[in-house]
């Protein structure tokens, strides 16, 4: 397995496999294999969306080669969604150099939105939860490979690994606020919460 993640009511540790195009979920409490799911493509970072009682509704899925996300329903193990992020407009070229196609996926603590990286695009997406619909996008840096966001859902930090920066995104105003120079080729970042 290559990325872990364990669901928002700590009842499962979810695991996705590129060469096995695998999604493992195990529970956390007996550390065994609960169910697994495999996909028509490598699987990359993974959000979740609960149910009103805090229970893991929908997977969503990166996959290798998609410029976008597919949506797995928990509950009926199922693929039942698959969104492509949009086209760039006319004359604007993708940015064909670096990692997945569309890297970094999070949902705000509210669970109403789902923010996507888009390495092609050059850009990060917000989408509407559970209705998945398009609510806009902010450019970034070349290659944003990974997002995380503020615990307040509304901050995002989005790292640019082919412009060695950081994006600091207002997600409600879609609005890149600042660009943070930083080291060579930053990809995984994470929020931590300190005393």
């Amino acid at each position: 397995m290559l990325n872990t993640y364990v669901t928002p009511d700590g009842k499962y540790v979810i695991g996705g496999s590129i060469p096995s195009k695998t999604i493992t979920v195990i529970d956390a409490q007996t550390e065994t294999p609960v169910w697994s799911l495999t996909m028509d493509l490598g699987i990359r970072p993974m959000a979740f969306s609960t149910n009103p009682d805090g229970s893991t509704k929908w997977i969503f899925v990166q996959l290798s080669g998609l410029n976008g996300f597919a949506v797995v329903d928990f509950a009926t193990q199922k693929e039942i969604n698959r969104i492509k992020l949009p086209d760039l407009p006319p004359g604007e070229a993708a940015f064909p150099v670096g990692g997945n196609e569309s890297h970094g996926m999070a949902v705000t603590s509210d669970g109403k939105t789902l923010v996507v990286n888009s390495r092609l695009n050059s850009s990060i997406y917000t989408y509407s939860v559970p209705e998945l619909k398009l609510l806009g996008s902010v450019e970034v840096g070349l290659s944003p490979d990974w997002v995380t966001l503020t615990p307040d859902g509304k901050t995002a930090y989005v790292a640019n690994a082919a412009s060695n920066s950081v994006s600091v995104v207002d997600i409600r105003a879609l609005k890149e606020i600042t660009r943070i120079p930083v080291g060579e080729v930053p990809k995984r970042n994470i929020t931590a919460v300190l005393p």
